[in-house]
């Protein structure tokens, strides 16, 4: 009984542990967009342009800005730019 107990933890702490892993790292991944909303303390990285950012405000305390952890295209040329060789 002892074991099956014991079993059952292991398997929902790494359950837990993978949920939060995976949360985390969608996190991450939605910041990579160049326009934050702003509303009070909560901040929403998830606008291409300033005009996008703009129309999703809601309240008059709403604001958008640039997002400084924003890394944009990290290639050296486009993706219709052909290198070359």
């Amino acid at each position: 009984m002892r074991m099956i107990t014991v079993s059952v933890n292991l398997l929902a702490a790494g359950l837990l542990s993978t949920t939060l892993s995976v949360s985390s790292a969608s996190a991450q991944s939605s910041a990579n967009y160049p326009w934050c909303l702003m509303t009070g303390p909560a901040q929403s990285c998830f606008y291409i342009s300033m005009a996008q950012c703009m129309a999703s405000r809601r309240g008059a305390g709403d604001f958008c800005e640039p997002n400084n952890t924003y890394v944009g295209n990290t290639y050296p040329w486009s993706y219709g730019y052909r290198a070359p060789q």
